[in-house]
């Protein structure tokens, strides 16, 4: 018995001996990982990618979600680049246009896949356009036709492309779609290049998204007009930025104000924003390659807008909007006319707008990316909330339409957008800021 025991111990002192530098160096790993664990553990969750999870204030359904979601899941033929430049999107290889600038041929790039795994070829290109027809001529050939020359026409087939239930050709993949009364109540996407999944979960108003943010719910919000909640969370990150893709304005109806002085002189006795990087000049983006800065601005002075108010101007005006947060400065614009005019104004809020019969709408403007601004301010048109009638920004906007040339479009522009000014069918105020809040881990 005691031979085995001599043996035994002996043979684990050979053992010893022959490893021990192997057996120092673990000990001296084993202690530092001991020792430093937490920055190493911090260090491989940064290694890899994380998941993020984004509240997103609004309800949405399956064809009508924010392009900033859209557009993570496929692409559309043209991507918008610096300054609303469009460019080919890596669906495209290349177009060309015929001469009279009715026919698009798109080159499609042949290596790409939907996510379900079916090759993506010109035959799967769904869009519906009035006036324009799309024609795979075969896997990687496709021909739009347009019935009459059309400028917008490659800003319209940026639109991200997709195969049902959300199955699209881009960078991050739909997972799974969770609904409550037939609007997206959650969306999961997997990345499919080095960056975060992404986990979105919508709500009804912004109160209710700052709640789920304070709940820990969601570590991202994704836009909202009203940070104050949230201006002493602890571990938050407010980052503001201006949206160009709207402006708000007072929209005047023509119809009952035709004396241009009039609108000329509410213009001169609005308030508006001191900061020029707010102020908003006119209907097209500051971002635009066709944006116009000299305009008219129309910046306050009370003095211009006596002089162009006369004895025969109304004497009375009414303001309506139908968004409760405007209703402040509703009421300084109220008072500056009041007290600058003499004007009786009454505000009143609405749950939606009778464009028909109305003086004045506190709202909203979109900014498409073209500057086409055709089916907002040309005569003929219902969306003209107006009811612009000017043959000269009639005239502009047709050719605006019908010009390919980029110098001669912009010169084409320029000049609407001085026109529309001077005629003052909206007074052009600011454009709204944004939040986007974030955790900070």
């Amino acid at each position: 018995m005691f031979k085995k025991i001599y043996f035994k111990i002996t043979l684990y002192k050979a053992y010893f001996l022959k490893n021990i530098p192997f057996i120092v160096i673990g000990l001296i790993l084993g202690s530092l990982v001991s020792i430093f664990r937490v920055s190493i553990i911090k260090f491989i969750n940064s290694a890899q990618p994380h998941q993020e999870i984004i509240g997103i204030n609004g309800l949405y359904t399956i064809n009508k979600l924010p392009s900033s979601i859209t557009n993570l899941i496929s692409y559309g033929l043209t991507v918008t680049k610096e300054n609303n430049h469009l460019d080919a999107s890596p669906l495209v290889k290349s177009w060309a246009m015929n001469p009279a600038n009715t026919e698009y041929t798109f080159q499609l790039n042949n290596n790409l896949t939907w996510h379900n795994g079916k090759k993506f070829t010109a035959y799967d290109v769904n869009y519906s356009f009035s006036g324009t027809k799309f024609q795979a001529i075969n896997n990687t050939t496709l021909k739009a036709v347009t019935d009459t020359p059309f400028a917008p026409f490659l800003a319209l087939v940026d639109k991200p492309l997709f195969m049902r239930d959300l199955v699209g050709v881009g960078p991050y993949q739909v997972t799974s779609i969770d609904y409550q009364d037939s609007y997206i109540k959650d969306l999961y996407l997997r990345s499919l290049i080095s960056g975060p999944d992404k986990e979105f979960h919508f709500y009804a108003d912004e109160k209710s998204v700052i709640s789920a943010y304070k709940m820990g719910k969601i570590d991202i919000i994704d836009k909202i007009e009203d940070s104050t909640p949230l201006q002493s969370w602890p571990k938050t990150e407010i980052t503001p930025t201006l949206d160009y893709q709207r402006y708000l304005a007072l929209f005047i109806n023509t119809d009952k104000f035709k004396d241009k002085k009039f609108r000329q002189a509410l213009a001169y006795a609005t308030p508006k924003p001191l900061d020029r990087k707010d102020r908003c000049l006119g209907p097209i983006s500051p971002n635009s390659w066709a944006f116009n800065n000299d305009v008219k601005s129309y910046d306050q002075n009370t003095t211009r807008a006596k002089e162009l108010f006369d004895k025969n101007s109304p004497n009375s005006i009414s303001i309506a909007l139908n968004d409760p947060r405007l209703l402040p400065l509703a009421e300084d614009i109220k008072s500056a006319w009041n007290s600058t005019l003499g004007i009786t104004v009454s505000i009143s809020i609405v749950g939606s707008f009778d464009t028909d019969n109305y003086d004045v709408i506190l709202a909203y403007g979109g900014i498409p990316t073209d500057p086409d601004q055709y089916q907002f301010w040309h005569s003929t048109q219902k969306t003209n909330i107006t009811k612009e009638n000017n043959s000269r920004i009639d005239k502009l906007l047709e050719e605006g339409r019908l010009t390919f040339d980029p110098i001669e479009r912009k010169k084409i522009y320029l000049d609407f957008q001085r026109y529309l000014l001077e005629e003052s069918p909206a007074i052009f105020l600011s454009y709204p800021t944004v939040y986007s809040i974030s955790r900070v881990k």
